[in-house]
Formats: structure tokens, C-alpha cells, sequence
């Protein structure tokens, strides 16, 4: 069911404005990275009752995805977009006041289904107020927004981690939310079209099962979820392992996270341009080849401890950046054969992903003890399970079918 208008029939607000509101979702996971240490200390718990402050949030957002697109049909996108960063701006107020580990777990998982909002509705006001190259134009806005966030808030998330006390860190970040928000509130128009009909639960229903049987669908979904999951495994202990092996503290972690997902920004900018060159089948198995490769390359190198900092960070950077070439062909992978239902495609494989992802955290944070060998046979474990995934939606059969269509 398409409720776009034509192109130019609507008044659609600064795509600088939607590029933030999408961005907010990854920054607030990204912020408290640098401050994982601090977190351990206030509540006094181990690290691995600390990791599910990322893990929750990223439970958050994949519970949530699936829901806001038929919420914003249902309702408006205005309303759903001001309700999601409301509830982002009062749980991130509620992390910075709890008094318990399991309270901040509970917060953290409320902050991310506000902002789940954001990323949802600002593609659905796209659609309705774009077309043709202007609405790709602005799909690659908010694409770009969303890969500079994770490079931002780990060093705002260490500045603040630095110089302040902990709670300080989500006082920083409900501040940036209430200022998303007011001007969502002053700068946001409705922008569904007002004869639009009732979105079909039957029918949601019926398409859900469609995906969920098809090869194409679940074989793109896990090589991006797996994918994203090989350096998720690093998230949740790295502050913790730099700390204690070479003495960073989270300030500089901070840093040190940014470079990492700069590296992302620059194998997905990097993958559009070779798309184009080598074309998609050919850049998505040399990417997952490569990965599966480098993430060999990492278990070798942590043989033995204490593994070179070089040794940690240059394999990690070769993984975020073919993630970011790999990433965008995954989920173009897991839509393109369902153009009548893209946008449950899209919601359903994005949660699907996260929450693969997101057990890689969980399950790092429950095995690391001190070396660094157990979180590289991890990354080894996602990168042989994304290879699966792309062996699953038909390897280089697929692709092809991609890179025809």
C-alpha cells in the first residue's frame, strides 16, 4: 500500500532536520561506549551484568522497528515522531537518575524504542513528500547522518566520562534529544496525506509470513545482522580490555572508537562507487570473503597475550569497513525481491538484524575474563555465520540477480 503523494504536493521539512532525527538512534547507543568502566564502578557489577545497558538498548530498537511503520500510518508522523523523542528525552533523564543497574537497563530500553521513531518516520516522510532522485537524494542524507553518529558520540561520551560524573553522560544526551525535539515541534508538518486508509493487520500478518519463508529474505537478514555482529563483539568490553591492557581511559577509547567507525563510513562510501566498478555480486562475496579472512587473521594474532594494540585495532578497522561495504547490499538483498511489501521487509530485517548483533554483546559480556582470544574466536564465529547468510540467499546467484536488477 503506497500513501505517497506526488512529488512536491506536500511540505517537507529540512532534510538537516531528518538527518539528526534518524541519527539520534545510533548516537545514543554509541555515547555511553566510552563510559562502560564508570557504569561498572557506580553499580559495582561485573561486566557482564554491564553489557546488557547495550544490549537492552539494541533489544529496544528491534522490538520497536517493526511497530512504528504501521504506527505512523496509523496515526501521523508527527504525532509518532514528537511521542518517540519525548519518551527518548524522559528515559534518558531516568538513566541518569537510577539508582540500580537494573533500572538503567529498563531506562536504556525505553530510550531506544523513543528513538526507534525517528529513523522510521523520517523514511516515511520522505516518501510522502519525494520522488525520484529527490527521494534518493534523501535517503543517502539520512544514510550519511547515521554513519557520522557513531563516530560523534563516543567522543562526546568520553569527554563528558572524563571531565564529569557518569550520570552526566545522559543528561547530555536528554539535552540533545529535548533539542531534536523542540524543533520537531516547531518545524514538522504532518505529512501523511489525510485520505489515506487504515494500514491492514491481516495483511501485515500475511507478509511477515511471506518473508519469514523466503531464502532471499532471511539469508541478506543474517548476513547483515552477523555482519554487524563481528564488531559488536568487541562493544561491550572494549573500554574495559584497552583499560586494563594498555591503559587508555575512556576519553581516549572514545577517540579510538570513532576512527573504528569511521572506518565504516568509509567501506560503505567506498562500496557505492564500486557497486558501479566490479559490480554488487562480485563487491558482496569479496566482502565476505575478506571479512571471514581478517577475522582469521585476528584469532592468530591473539594467540598470545598481551596482544599488540595494532594487532586489535587493525583487524577491528578491516572488519568495520567491510562491514560498511557489505552492509547496504545486505539489506538492498532482503528487499529488492519483495517491492510490493519493502517497507515491512526493510523494519522486520533491520530488527532481525539488530537482534542478532545484539547477542554477540550478551554473550561476550558473560565469556570475557581478561585475554582477548575468547572475543576473537567471536568475531570468527559472526563472520563464518554471515558467510552462511550469504550462502543461504544464494551466494553469488543472488547478487547477480541484484546486480541485473
Amino acid at each position: 500500500m503506497n500513501h505517497a503523494p506526488a512529488a512536491g504536493t506536500l511540505s517537507r521539512p529540512p532534510l538537516l532536520l531528518l538527518g539528526i532525527a534518524s541519527s539520534l538512534s545510533p548516537f545514543g547507543m554509541a555515547i555511553i561506549v566510552p563510559a562502560m568502566n564508570s557504569i561498572a564502578l557506580r553499580y559495582d557489577a561485573s561486566l557482564s551484568t554491564v553489557q546488557f545497558v547495550i544490549s537492552a538498548y539494541l533489544f529496544g530498537l528491534a522490538a520497536a522497528q517493526p511497530f512504528m511503520g504501521y504506527l505512523c500510518d496509523r496515526f501521523g508522523r508527527r504525532p509518532v515522531m514528537l511521542a518517540g523523542f519525548a519518551v527518548f528525552v524522559l528515559a534518558s533523564f531516568a538513566c541518569a537518575l537510577a539508582n540500580s543497574l537494573e533500572l538503567l537497563i529498563v531506562a536504556r530500553f525505553l530510550q531506544a524504542v523513543g528513538t526507534s521513531a525517528g529513523t522510521v518516520a523520517s523514511r516515511a516522510i520522505l516518501r510522502d513528500t519525494c520522488d525520484g532522485d529527490d527521494l534518493a537524494t534523501g535517503m543517502s542524507y539520512i544514510a550519511a547522518a547515521m554513519g557520522t553518529a557513531p563516530i560523534i558520540a563516543p567522543m562526546i561520551g568520553g569527554l563528558v566520562d572524563t571531565h564529569a560524573t557518569l550520570p552526566w553522560v545522559f543528561v547530555v544526551t536528554a539535552g540533545i534529544g529535548a533539542l531534536v525535539l523542540l524543533n520537531m515541534f516547531l518545524r514538522l508538518p504532518e505529512t501523511l496525506p489525510a485520505n489515506s486508509p487504515h494500514p491492514d493487520g491481516r495483511k501485515l500478518i500475511d507478509n511477515y509470513g511471506i518473508l519469514l519463508s523466503s531464502r532471499a529474505f532471511l539469508g541478506n537478514t543474517f548476513l547483515y545482522g552477523f555482519i554487524q555482529g563481528s564488531f559488536f563483539c568487541f562493544l561491550a568490553v572494549g573500554a574495559t580490555y584497552f583499560l586494563s591492557t594498555y591503559g587508555m581511559d575512556s576519553q581516549t577509547f572514545g577517540i579510538v572508537w570513532g576512527v573504528m567507525a569511521i572506518a565504516y563510513v568509509i567501506g560503505a562510501t567506498a562500496g557505492a562507487r564500486l557497486t558501479g566498478l566490479v559490480g554488487g555480486s562480485r563487491l558482496l562475496k569479496a566482502s565476505v570473503v575478506l571479512s571471514l579472512a581478517t577475522a582469521i587473521g585476528l584469532v592468530c594474532l591473539s594467540l598470545s597475550e598481551p596482544v599488540p594494540m595494532a594487532g586489535v585495532l587493525s583487524p577491528l578497522f578491516l572488519l568495520m569497513a567491510f562491514a560498511g561495504t557489505t552492509t547496504p547490499g545486505a539489506m538492498a538483498g532482503a528487499i529488492r525481491p519483495h517491492p510490493d511489501m519493502a517497507g515491512t521487509a526493510s523494519g522486520l530485517s533491520s530488527a532481525t538484524g539488530l537482534v542478532l548483533s545484539g547477542l554477540f554483546t550478551v554473550v561476550t559480556g558473560l565469556i570475557y575474563t581478561g585475554p582477548f582470544l575468547p572475543v576473537a574466536m567471536l568475531v570468527l564465529l559472526a563472520c563464518s555465520l554471515a558467510a552462511g547468510g550469504w550462502l543461504l540467499a544464494g551466494g553469488a546467484r543472488q547478487g547477480a540477480a541484484v546486480s541485473r536488477n
